[in-house]
């Protein structure tokens, strides 16, 4: 990788410290990604609107191999994600695109519940969301929800080794071919 080719990285941060990470990272100039999701707290006298990080101690940058030894030394960075062999030095950062960071938005906007989930579970059923601003993706089922005639879906993100899990109406989806 050249010193100008910039790559995002998955960056776990301190406890709480999302948001402050994310300014500072965006104030020294890189471009960053902070998954947020509104929320309504009722607090005993009203009910208040706030943004909330989306997946707790978790966020995106797009850095160069110096950029990020400049945001290694900011207060409320923790560490790079990577993956691999603890035990070997076969550890490697995820590949981690524009695309992926576009899609993680899109879900948070389009279904604002999504949690991070670890790609630990079996791999179901495979479908292809067929209505909305998810159109055409594509995802595993992860469970039913008889109550309410939902599936539980993970959409895979290329390049982690995450997956956004969703609630979506049966109707929605269609089985992958």
């Amino acid at each position: 990788m050249s010193a100008a080719q910039k790559n995002w990285y998955q960056i776990y941060t301190h406890s709480n410290c999302e948001k402050l990470l994310y300014n500072k990272i965006s104030a020294m100039g890189f471009e960053a990604y902070l998954p947020l999701r509104k929320k309504k707290k009722q607090w005993t006298d009203r009910v208040v609107e706030t943004e909330e990080p989306a997946f707790k101690s978790y966020m995106f940058a797009k850095l160069s191999c110096e950029d990020m030894r400049l945001v290694e030394r900011l207060s409320g960075f923790g560490f790079f994600i990577t993956y691999g062999n603890n035990k070997s030095s076969e550890r490697f950062f995820p590949k981690i695109t524009d695309l992926t960071i576009a899609l993680v938005a899109q879900v948070l906007a389009d279904f604002p519940e999504a949690q991070l989930q670890a790609s630990k579970f079996k791999k179901g059923e495979e479908v292809v969301i067929k209505h909305g601003n998810l159109k055409g993706y594509r995802a595993i089922v992860l469970s039913s929800k008889s109550k309410k005639n939902d599936e539980r879906l993970a959409v895979e993100l290329q390049g982690l080794k995450d997956s956004l899990v969703i609630d979506v109406s049966k109707e929605l989806i269609e089985h992958s071919v």
